[in-house]
């Protein structure tokens, strides 16, 4: 089968290398993907084209007949690549436009929660600064969350302690264009306590299958201090979650979601990702994606023992029961820990008033070697005279797998010590205290 992949980023670097071990690959595209992901993966082929070109990549996948394309970053779903493909006859694997407001719309999002009846935090919607900030002033409340409802590349909520931060947090959204741009729709909403996790799953409008879960650093700095970032770094899975629990996630969260998306008239297929709060009340949402997380993806694919391009395919076609009839333990992942840890620009990620620098050279260490359960995703790079330079805020991230977090989290820094960039910065405590 030829298969294509859209994205440009470590999430990408691991899918690409997950699918290219696939019996049934004939040939594999990334578009663009970047140089550290074609110079690890030879026969990976390389598409001159950008993720927001959705036409071109129209064209390019009918042209050379590709049977599955899987797209990993959200704005060409937000665009409707989904729609375009299937217009046109091709076998896709996300939601359509419409379907992908659950991640491009909080508003969207919470609206269809609260139809199907899955537990999520109380909320309201603002538009104007002065009546957000009054409702802040007159809560009972101290603790807030605060959303952009568009997309924000990660960087779109703020959690406040106080109703200073809050103010702060709508001012600099509302007023202050802390994003590059003014927005104009802001979700304020209760503040859950809890413990944090990312859950997955592949689905077909109708049916799903559990992807496993995952937990993601998401401050800069150590102890979760700092702004607000894409991620930077995540261990796999969740170490607090029992089967039970994973029981629980899919009969009351995942299930009743894809009927009210269907009730909606709006199907979802693809990936769905929950970002879920376990409190004493049990499990919330926090917010939906609509494509696999980055770097939850470089810590749950690689504990992934069968293949998943069956799985994807029959995503695409709306088969996944009937796949799951077939096998007789779906999607079977290793009794395994996965740790990684990510490697940002000096700068990162450019919401504290200081310009992100990129064409810093990356070098590596002689001793820099991976073992077979160990491994070096590229995000922002670029290369010249065979050499790598920083060309993103997040450059690179390294998972190690093992028996345990404590010795994956063990291997991980070790590669990462040996990975010199000029002020590049990595958190030294993702995974700290795990067993």
């Amino acid at each position: 089968m030829k298969v294509l992949i859209i994205g440009s980023g470590g999430r990408e670097h691991a899918l690409s290398l997950k699918i290219s071990q696939s019996p049934l690959i004939k040939e594999l595209f990334c578009a663009p993907g970047n140089p550290g992901i074609f110079s690890s993966l030879k026969d990976l082929k390389r598409v001159d084209i950008e993720t927001h070109e959705i036409e071109k990549l129209l064209k390019f996948s009918l042209d050379k007949q590709i049977d599955l394309t899987i797209v990993g970053p959200e704005v060409p779903l937000s665009l409707g690549i989904v729609d375009l493909f299937l217009a046109n006859g091709l076998k896709i694997v996300g939601p359509t436009k419409n379907a992908s407001k659950l991640e491009s719309s909080k508003s969207f999002a919470k609206n269809i929660m609260e139809k199907g009846r899955v537990p999520t935090a109380s909320f309201k919607s603002f538009f104007k600064v002065s009546e957000a900030l009054d409702f802040i002033k007159d809560s009972d409340q101290n603790c807030f969350v605060v959303k952009c409802d568009g997309l924000a590349q990660g960087k779109g909520v703020v959690v406040c302690q106080t109703k200073n931060e809050a103010y702060k947090a709508v001012k600099d959204f509302m007023s202050e264009a802390v994003l590059g741009f003014i927005v104009d729709h802001l979700i304020i909403e209760e503040m859950l306590v809890g413990l944090e996790f990312s859950a997955f799953a592949l689905c077909d409008g109708l049916d799903f299958v559990f992807l496993g879960s995952a937990c993601d650093h998401k401050r800069l700095r150590d102890d979760d201090h700092g702004p607000n970032t894409g991620g930077m770094g995540a261990y796999a899975p969740a170490n607090f979650l029992s089967l039970d629990d994973i029981e629980k996630i899919k009969e009351t969260i995942f299930k009743p979601m894809l009927g009210a998306m269907n009730n909606e008239g709006t199907p979802f297929s693809g990936i769905l990702f929950a970002g879920l709060m376990k409190t004493n009340q049990g499990f919330r949402v926090i917010e939906f994606n609509v494509r696999l997380g980055d770097p939850e993806t470089q810590v749950i694919l690689p504990l992934f023992e069968d293949d998943l391009l069956p799985w994807f395919f029959a995503s695409s076609e709306g088969k996944i029961s009937e796949l799951k009839n077939q096998s007789k333990s779906p999607l079977k992942m290793m009794n395994m820990k996965a740790l990684h840890v990510v490697m940002t620009s000096f700068g990162y990620p450019g919401t504290e008033g200081v310009k992100i620098r990129l064409g810093d050279e990356l070098t590596f260490d002689e001793s820099f070697h991976l073992s077979p359960n160990d491994y070096l995703f590229f995000a922002g790079v670029k290369n010249k005279d065979e050499k790598f330079y920083s060309n993103g805020g997040r450059v690179l991230g390294v998972t190690s797998v093992a028996e345990t977090y404590l010795h994956a989290r063990a291997r991980a820094y070790d590669y990462m010590s040996k990975i010199k960039l000029q002020d590049g910065h990595y958190r030294l405590d993702i995974g700290r205290g795990l067993s």
